[in-house]
């Protein structure tokens, strides 16, 4: 971090605290957080700023994780902690009915898997005098294909 923007968050932090002591009575850590960010945000917009956010494009990396729309499946596991991979129900998709399990066991059903490609944009700021000052980038998940 640099040292301006350490400096820019001790100031937003006095300046929290002080607002904090005037009015007597205790934020809750978001709160604090919130309001450590509009503070920094404004004194930063002050100093500089950030050119409009880049179109978004894919990172080349990618997850695999449930996903409600590539359909399900059904496994009976025992009430107790831990699942019997051997009592897999079916195959995903079609059976809407939970199977009849054996005692001791409950139906469970589990999303199939799906893709998701990482994606990512970019703005590029600067100081008051026009400096590049850094780079801030975001990012977000999109699902891409059922299946991994």
């Amino acid at each position: 971090m640099k040292s301006g923007t350490s400096l820019l968050r001790a100031v937003a932090l006095v300046c929290t605290s002080l607002a904090l002591t005037a009015c007597g009575g205790a934020m809750t850590p978001e709160e604090a957080a919130a309001e450590e960010a509009m503070a920094l945000a404004s004194v930063e917009a002050e100093l500089g700023s950030c050119g409009t956010w880049s179109g978004w494009s894919n990172t080349g990396a990618s997850s695999c994780a449930p996903q409600s729309s590539c359909g399900f499946y059904w496994v009976c596991e025992p009430w107790a902690k831990g699942g019997d991979p051997e009592s897999l129900v079916g195959g995903g998709g079609s059976e809407d009915a939970a199977p009849v399990c054996p005692v001791g066991e409950t139906a469970r059903r589990y999303n199939n898997p799906g893709r998701f490609n990482q994606q990512s944009s970019y703005r590029v700021c600067f100081n008051a005098a026009g400096t590049y000052t850094h780079t801030e980038y975001q990012y977000q998940s999109v699902f891409n294909t059922c299946s991994c």
